[in-house]
């Protein structure tokens, strides 16, 4: 290393470390908020060795110097002459430029030419985009923010702050971040509140969550999240309240609450700190605020909200527009147009299943259809036969003898009854199912069953299904199967239970567990109930996607070997619902098809939607569980990295971009797969 380049090492890692991002001129980019340029390029063929910008304009320049180099006249005068040469095509903040470093790695020399009674200064660091940006005066919200660093942050966080701040400097006020389940969206949040609230005029953000039991799980998150200037948690930082009482202190920062909670903060109702949250308007009219409100409009000046294609956004639409002056931040992984069109249809980023498959962060799902005569065509209720029926528009529930016989179509029996024979054939058949064609391959021991989450009608209905279960699987523990909901307990405690206790195995639920709940051992999602919004069962469904380490599982799946996919088992035909757009293909794949079976399969043309998406996960997981040397030869091989191609062909998929897939006998040229290239990924796989 010449000394020259050892002095631009330290030089640029005191750029980084005051908030600096350093690019070459072909790498800039306006959405940076404060960039080192090297080489930037000046009038009269000059460069100066770094050319500052904070949003997107020209504030100054560092002249870098061999180590041994003294930071004499001759150097400054050369850097004074170059404040003055910016291009006329450059956007700049004061003409000239007022601010000058010169460095050697060794020595900071620092001068602002505004103060014309200041020579220069010996300094001890670079001074930070947010310390130039009080000490010019520049009038700009968002011109103190550093650069964001990547270092912690999946590539979908970044790019979703990144986003954030450049629309917010560009004059939007509400943002939409649509982030696939298992991304990181609490994260995203904390940091993006962590550096607002750091270095602009927000000083108060409401972070909005779903229910209560989750308003818990962000508190806990933003206690933990340290990728913060010192390493310190946030909430040391900033004080972080969780909504509990009828008041606010006036130091908090962050307040998380559910928007029924803070609606009876505004309207001064009574709060009790349960999980009950859910209870508020139910007749599902709009919310209206009248007389003295206990905030004043701008009380927040930013708003996150969590879970945001929730519909009951739509009826509490009033408190939100309360605060008319915060900015809003959406947070999603199922948009619905209402969503977009509430967020003035500015989506900032878009990171999908598909892609967050392709980076490791989630696994795919197969469909496990189970059928009975009585769910597909409807079915017969005998005479003096034991019921519950449940009065749709009361909640009334009632054990019943039926006095005649009486015929039921499949919906009637979805949505009017619960029906014990049936709920007890699906349940054996599941069973009987397990270790034979889900997961043939693990030692059959009922104690150990993947984790399962069955999704019921109701609250009535879920505990038949807990009480059957435990027909279905005897002479297990006591927490085999549990109930959680709103009637079931503590179910923070239900849900740490059941994602850390090897005893517990089945979790019912209605819509406790269907969003934003994190349970990374779960592998078995079964619906025995119907869904009427496709943003519901996606989040529903996005509880399996979470992955887990090999050895993490084993710890609460003794018999499991790996996690690299889920099964979702539909007991009621929600996978074939309307609201699904199905994937063509001539034949539906064994549900626990091998990596040998598929390629066998695609080698003989067999090239649908089904196996191309199924190659690409399993591609996936071999990169996961390939290391850097193995992951290098696959490259050398197939001249393509795994993650590349996993990336291309669920891009292929999503875009819509491939010709029809019509039978095995066609053609079919556009789908083809080199048959080299399944060799090389069948070898790969057996490497790891």
């Amino acid at each position: 290393m010449t000394p020259e380049q050892k002095a631009r090492e330290i030089i640029n890692r005191m750029l980084n470390e005051s908030g600096w991002e350093i690019v070459n001129r072909d790498h800039y980019s306006p959405n940076i908020s404060a960039v080192a340029i090297e080489e930037g390029i000046l009038k009269g063929s000059l460069e100066a060795d770094y050319l500052l910008f904070i949003n997107g304009k020209a504030i100054g320049i560092l002249e870098a110097k061999k180590e041994e180099y003294r930071l004499s006249n001759v150097v400054m005068e050369q850097a004074e002459r170059y404040v003055r040469r910016l291009p006329n095509w450059c956007s700049y903040w004061y003409e000239p430029l007022p601010i000058i470093y010169l460095s050697n790695g060794k020595e900071i020399l620092f001068r602002n030419i505004n103060n014309l009674d200041e020579d220069y200064l010996t300094v001890p660091r670079i001074h930070s985009p947010k310390e130039i940006v009080k000490m010019l005066g520049i009038k700009d919200e968002y011109a103190g923010l550093p650069s964001l660093q990547k270092k912690g942050l999946r590539d979908c966080q970044y790019e979703a702050i990144t986003e954030l701040e450049s629309s917010f400097r560009l004059g939007q006020s509400r943002a939409l971040m649509v982030l696939a389940t298992g991304a990181g969206k609490t994260f995203t949040a904390c940091m993006a509140a962590y550096r607002l609230l750091s270095c602009t005029p927000i000083k108060r953000v409401l972070f909005l969550v779903d229910r209560n039991n989750l308003g818990r799980q962000a508190e806990g998150e933003f206690s933990t999240f340290r990728l913060t200037e010192t390493g310190e948690p946030f909430n040391t930082i900033f004080t972080t309240e969780r909504l509990k009482s009828a008041k606010i202190p006036k130091d908090a920062n962050v307040v998380i609450s559910t928007i029924q909670r803070l609606f009876a903060l505004l309207t001064g109702q009574e709060l009790n700190d349960n999980d009950d949250d859910e209870s508020y308007n139910e007749d599902g009219k709009e919310i209206q605020l009248d007389g003295n409100l206990n905030l004043p409009p701008d009380f927040f000046d930013l708003i996150i909200i969590d879970e945001c294609h929730r519909s009951i956004y739509g009826n509490w639409r009033k408190v939100l527009e309360y605060f008319k002056s915060a900015k809003m931040v959406g947070l999603t992984a199922t948009p619905a147009p209402e969503t977009l069109a509430f967020f003035n249809n500015n989506r900032i980023v878009n990171y999908t299943l598909e892609k967050s498959i392709a980076d490791g962060i989630n696994v795919d799902y197969r469909v496990f259809r189970i059928k009975t005569q009585a769910t597909e065509n409807g079915g017969a209720v005998k005479e003096g036969e034991n019921i519950t029926q449940i009065t749709k528009y009361s909640g009334k529930v009632e054990d019943i003898r039926t006095s005649e016989e009486k015929t039921y179509t499949s919906t009637e029996l979805n949505r009017s009854i619960i029906n014990p024979s049936q709920i007890k054939l699906i349940l054996e058949t599941y069973r009987d199912s397990i270790y034979n064609e889900l997961y043939p391959d693990r030692e059959p021991q009922l104690e150990y069953i993947p984790k399962t989450l069955i999704f019921a009608l109701n609250d009535a209905h879920a505990t038949n299904i807990v009480r059957i279960a435990k027909e279905v699987f005897p002479n297990q523990s006591e927490k085999f199967i549990q109930k959680i909901t709103y009637s079931a307990g503590d179910s923070n405690q239900l849900i740490r239970s059941f994602r850390n206790d090897k005893d517990f195995r089945i979790a019912v639920t209605v819509t406790l567990v269907a969003t934003g709940t994190d349970v990374k051992p779960l592998e078995v999602v079964m619906f025995m109930r119907d869904v009427e919004s496709d943003a519901l069962y996606t989040q529903m469904k996005g509880r399996g996607v979470r992955t887990i380490g090999d050895e993490q599982l084993r710890n609460v799946t003794p018999n499991a070997v790996s996690k690299d996919l889920f099964f979702l088992v539909d007991a009621v035909g929600v996978t074939e619902h309307e609201m699904q757009v199905t994937r063509p293909g001539a034949d539906i794949p064994p549900p626990n098809m091998s990596l040998r079976i598929l390629l066998e399969r695609i080698t003989h043309g067999d090239l649908s939607d089904d196996n191309l998406r199924l190659l690409a996960s399993r591609l996936s997981r071999i990169n996961i569980k390939s290391d850097d040397k193995q992951r290098q030869k696959f490259t050398d091989l197939a001249r393509i990295k795994i993650k590349d191609l996993t990336v291309q062909i669920f891009s292929a998929l999503e875009e819509g971009i491939l010709e029809p897939f019509i039978e095995v006998n066609h053609p079919n040229l556009g789908r083809k797969v080199s048959y080299v290239l399944l060799r090389i990924i069948r070898k790969q796989d057996n490497i790891c």
